[in-house]
């Protein structure tokens, strides 16, 4: 009878092992970059929460007209003192190609592309990152009813502010575009290096004109690029759990 409450004790003793094990295990997956539910996925819930985040700390601040609002002022003030006609000719055109109306014939050349190519999982993931952030970013344009700078009112007209479409859009676009070519292509890691530093160089061109132009404030652009990260991630994490469903079947 001694024998009972031992092995009682072998097993309590062991339990806490097992359940570190299993810890370890699920952190180790979540990490692993050949699992399809791995280390992308994880990243695309991390910057999804980060995006989540930022843009709810941005709106919070917008709508309490403090210290970023003073921030946003001054820098638009500062940026209009220093525009030359040059740098007006460049930041249009850098902000035509990365245009919400660019970015959507961009979505629809790709959307085709992926349907031809019987990409069924990733075109729905495609157009849903493009179609849903172009009609978000325009709800929450209407909720927030932000009015623009007074130095770009012949640029846009009488639209709203937060966020930036143009910052919004083109973050859709690069990042997309990425993530399509990484999990279909499989390019070396010097090409992965050289696309991201690509895209991220649009998508901070495409902001930037934003501000030079004077139709947003840098808080416009930064909302645009914060809630462009979190609906992506909600793409991406939506793709990854389908394909890693079918190919499981």
């Amino acid at each position: 009878m001694s024998d009972v409450p031992e092995a009682i004790d072998d097993a309590s003793s062991t339990r806490p092992v097992r359940s570190l094990g299993r810890l370890r295990d699920f952190v180790s997956d979540r990490f692993n970059p050949k699992a399809y539910l791995g280390l992308h996925l994880t990243v695309a819930l991390i910057i999804g929460s980060l995006g989540v985040w930022a843009f709810s700390a941005l709106l919070d601040a917008v709508l309490d007209n403090a210290t970023l609002v003073r921030l946003d002022l001054a820098a638009a003030v500062w940026m209009h003192a220093h525009v030359t006609a040059q740098g007006l000719k460049f930041f249009n055109w850098v902000s035509n190609a990365g245009s919400p109306r660019s970015m959507t014939i961009f979505g629809i050349v790709g959307a085709l592309v992926l349907a031809v190519r019987r990409r069924f999982v990733m075109f729905i993931g495609w157009s849903s990152a493009f179609a849903g952030a172009g009609i978000l970013e325009s709800v929450l344009k209407l909720l927030v009813h932000r009015t623009r700078p007074a130095y770009g009112e012949a640029y846009v007209g009488h639209s709203f502010s937060f966020p930036s479409g143009h910052a919004t859009m083109s973050f859709i676009g690069m990042t997309t575009l990425l993530y399509v070519l990484w999990v279909y292509w499989h390019p070396p890691r010097l090409l992965r290096v050289l696309s991201i530093l690509a895209a991220t160089a649009v998508i901070i061109l495409v902001g930037v004109s934003r501000v030079y132009l004077g139709v947003h404030y840098p808080s416009d652009v930064l909302g645009g690029w914060a809630f462009a990260a979190s609906w992506l991630a909600v793409c991406v994490s939506g793709v990854a759990f389908t394909m890693h469903y079918r190919r499981s079947r």
